[in-house]
């Protein structure tokens, strides 16, 4: 393996060296937009079943851990929780999608994309225990199935409907971008939790401050904070990532 090949797997290793399972947003706003986008069929969530029937969005809350999250059951590794800390936004347990509280956090625009139908939001009080379950020193095995050099590549060849991004500390190093990949791999050991990763190092922290990325038909990307007003005809020759920056990576 070549010596800058390895460095940047080191490098990537070391980003997600304290992974346990958790991933946590910055603020209810991009958690929102993660559960809304799991509805899209071909997003990660909806290709392994969760999130109900398109009239129903859960949005489950914690309320020992003050936490609303999302559960995805994976095959090898266990559990992925991605959640946010924050108050409850509703003491009501159902809200329509037009309820003054959802525009709080979405656009007009957003909404009209989000939404097709008559769906609304189920806010169940849930304390999720599986963690409890598993056994802490069996960590989670993080591979990269494949690495990125260029943020074209990466989204010309994965597709990828969502992008985590860990913003680096320092200026001079590059953030993480990452998808999860689906694709099941069996373990070495029985007692081994395996979970791949297709990543890009962007050393231009291009996605800082920012929501989407729009690919272009010519495979150009535009970096977008939101999304302005979109016709059909765009919407069929363009494709847009939804992009969640990672708070942390600390069980709740």
């Amino acid at each position: 393996m070549s010596e800058e090949l390895l460095d940047k797997i080191n490098l990537v290793s070391e980003y997600l060296k304290d992974f346990t399972n958790f991933i946590e947003l910055e603020n209810f706003r991009p958690f929102l937009l993660f559960t809304l986008t799991s509805q899209v069929p071909s997003n990660i969530l909806a290709q392994i079943g969760l999130g109900g029937t398109k009239e129903i969005i859960n949005l489950p809350y914690n309320p020992i851990f003050k936490i609303y999250y999302q559960k995805i059951n994976l095959i090898s590794a266990g559990s992925l929780i991605i959640y946010v800390k924050t108050d409850p936004i509703s003491n009501n347990f159902i809200l329509e999608k037009d309820d003054s509280i959802i525009k709080n956090y979405l656009n007009p625009n957003e909404v009209s994309l989000a939404f097709r139908g008559k769906e609304k939001f189920l806010l169940p009080k849930i304390s999720d225990c599986s963690a409890f379950n598993d056994d802490r020193k069996n960590k989670i095995n993080i591979k990269i199935d494949d690495l990125f050099h260029s943020l074209e590549s990466f989204l010309a060849v994965s597709e990828p409907n969502l992008l985590f991004v860990i913003d680096a500390k320092n200026i001079s190093d590059p953030d993480l971008i990452f998808t999860f990949n689906l694709m099941p791999e069996m373990p070495s050991r029985l007692d081994q939790k395996v979970l791949k990763i297709d990543v890009f190092l962007d050393k231009d922290h291009k996605t800082k401050d920012k929501t989407y990325l729009k690919r272009e038909e010519d495979y150009t990307i535009n970096y977008l904070q939101d999304i302005k007003e979109v016709g059909h005809a765009e919407l069929y020759k363009s494709s847009f990532s939804l992009i969640l920056h990672v708070k942390s990576l600390n069980e709740p």
